[in-house]
């Protein structure tokens, strides 16, 4: 069996001309002691795991060898791998460290990022303010400037994706879903309530702008713990993003800036939307973070921390 990247592929595919790391054809329990499962998808299941000669612990994404059946599946995988070794050296990207492969599972090994899931990480906040949400936002910016620079969009931007270390620094994940500008972009892809207007046209070819508008709801779900638009029925919530209906929920406290950096993200029309590069000089991203505004705890927490138990995305799209 070919030991590059290629070897998860079709026998006529090429090897991504990025692939730079062996697949070690062995089980992984040779080489790691697994830990307990500190996340769990659809598709694989993430355990924590300490390297049995290091003692580095790493977090470990396993994926079934029988889910990858497909050919989109495959590639779906490739994405994922091809992007991570791109950008293996950027600080807002979670490291891939090996690729370990056996008869009943891929095993991907990446840095351990302790604490976890943005939202996950206020969850046993009494307060979270909004200079601190802004920080996390500026770095998700600066990571979107770099992916769209090479070619790449992520199309998967959510609070789910968005990492955080115990110092506050971002780590942005799951590129399953991304696409690299050598082909047209379009069709439905990603996660219903984060999903741009222009994705529901499945015919017309779209831009890496689709991330801008992710980003601008994610703010507003970190903000308020409400998602902007939301239905029962994926039908309905269509309608709403088409408009680009939302409001502020009652009683929360957002400033200014953050409000209008939330708008301008959400602007319907994709060509007046902005690109990455021009939304980090918004304001928002720029004021000074003593202002009363930003150092006031917001008095939405008791929200944020109920979308972390109970309003979770229920519309899944992938390509």
């Amino acid at each position: 069996m070919n030991q590059l990247l290629g070897c998860l592929c079709p026998r006529h595919r090429q090897v991504p001309r990025t692939a730079a790391y062996i697949v070690q054809e062995r089980p992984i329990a040779d080489d790691f002691e697994l830990g307990q499962v500190i996340g769990q998808g659809k598709t694989c299941t993430v355990l924590k795991a300490t390297n049995c000669k290091t003692n580095e612990v790493v977090a470990i994404k396993r994926i079934a060898t029988q889910y990858l059946s497909t050919q989109s599946r495959v590639e779906a995988l490739e994405t994922e791998l091809k992007v991570l070794t791109m950008l293996h050296d950027h600080k807002n990207i979670v490291s891939l460290i090996a690729i370990y492969q056996d008869e009943e599972f891929i095993s991907i090994v990446t840095e351990y990022v302790e604490a976890g899931e943005v939202m996950h990480s206020f969850k046993d906040l009494d307060s979270v303010h909004e200079h601190t949400i802004r920080s996390i936002i500026r770095q998700v910016v600066e990571v979107l400037i770099e992916l769209h620079k090479e070619g790449i969009t992520h199309r998967d931007i959510k609070p789910e994706n968005i990492m955080l270390d115990r110092e506050g620094h971002v780590r942005l994940i799951d590129f399953g879903v991304a696409h690299f500008d050598e082909t047209e972009m379009k069709g439905l892809c990603g996660t219903g309530p984060f999903m741009a207007p222009e994705v529901f046209n499945t015919r017309t070819e779209y831009s890496s702008k689709v991330d801008i508008w992710a980003l601008g709801v994610t703010t507003f779900v970190l903000l308020t713990g409400h998602l902007p638009f939301d239905a029962p029925f994926m039908s309905q919530m269509e309608d709403m993003i088409r408009l680009g209906q939302y409001s502020i929920p009652s009683g929360d406290q957002i400033s200014s800036p953050a409000q209008s950096f939330v708008a301008t993200c959400l602007l319907t029309d994709a060509g007046k939307r902005p690109t990455a590069k021009a939304l980090l000089g918004h304001p928002w991203l720029n004021l000074n973070s003593n202002m009363v505004e930003y150092t006031t705890p917001l008095p939405q927490i008791g929200c944020i921390h109920r979308y972390v138990t109970g309003e979770r995305c229920r519309h899944q799209l992938t390509r």
